[in-house]
């Protein structure tokens, strides 16, 4: 597996990759560690958050905080599987011809730059966060949502949340370029259906990414 080439140039990675035998292995792996990436990104912004609460919620919030990591792994893999699946779909518009399986394949490259994008953001998260110092709110402070709410809004940092925003973005217009290629080679279409193909999909899972950080401001 050529990462470099699946990076700069997927027309040629994935024109390469189409004439072997179609494999999950590759795919799998790559979406696996952006799985594990997105997961210690959450624990790092959980961590500092959970602060916050009393010392006596921590110990059923620790729980929750297992919950909320296992949500975030297992997310990982459903949005391949849905990105993947919304992609098939949509090309069976433009008489796309292909096996899900090599659909699926294909799309599991495009989580290369997320991968890049998680190794840049999670180092600064880290550096930013690790130095709050957080005062835990009271029991009467907790029973007010809107307290709370303004209390979280406020630990995170807002040069934290402007450069999440400008690589998250950078990072959804590589995911449109290698998925271009992608589903091209998987689904045998034309490069401007394969661009439309791609897009919808891409503009959905970047715009929820997006929703992630900017509802933090």
């Amino acid at each position: 597996m050529n990462i470099i080439e699946a990076l700069t140039n997927p027309d040629t990675f994935f024109k390469k990759l189409s004439q072997k035998e179609i494999s999950l292995k590759e795919p799998f792996l790559i979406v696996l560690i952006f799985s594990i990436l997105i997961a210690i990104s959450a624990y790092i912004s959980t961590s500092i958050i959970y602060k916050i609460f009393p010392p006596q919620y921590q110990q059923v919030l620790a729980f929750t905080k297992i919950i909320a990591l296992i949500s975030t792994f297992i997310g990982g893999i459903v949005a391949w599987l849905i990105i993947a699946g919304v992609m098939h779909l949509i090309s069976m518009a433009f008489k796309g011809e292909g096996s899900f399986k090599k659909t699926l394949s294909f799309t599991g490259y495009g989580f290369l730059p997320n991968i890049i994008g998680a190794l840049i953001t999670i180092p600064i998260a880290y550096y930013y966060l690790s130095q709050i110092h957080i005062q835990p709110l009271t029991i009467t402070q907790m029973q007010n949502p809107m307290i709370v709410q303004e209390v979280i809004k406020h630990i995170i940092p807002k040069t934290l949340i402007y450069t999440n925003t400008i690589i998250g973005f950078a990072v959804t217009i590589w995911n449109l370029y290698i998925w271009t290629y992608a589903i091209k080679y998987a689904r045998n279409l034309t490069l401007k259906n394969a661009f439309i193909t791609a897009l919808i999909p891409t503009v959905i899972f970047g715009l929820y990414q997006l929703y992630s950080v900017l509802k933090l401001l």
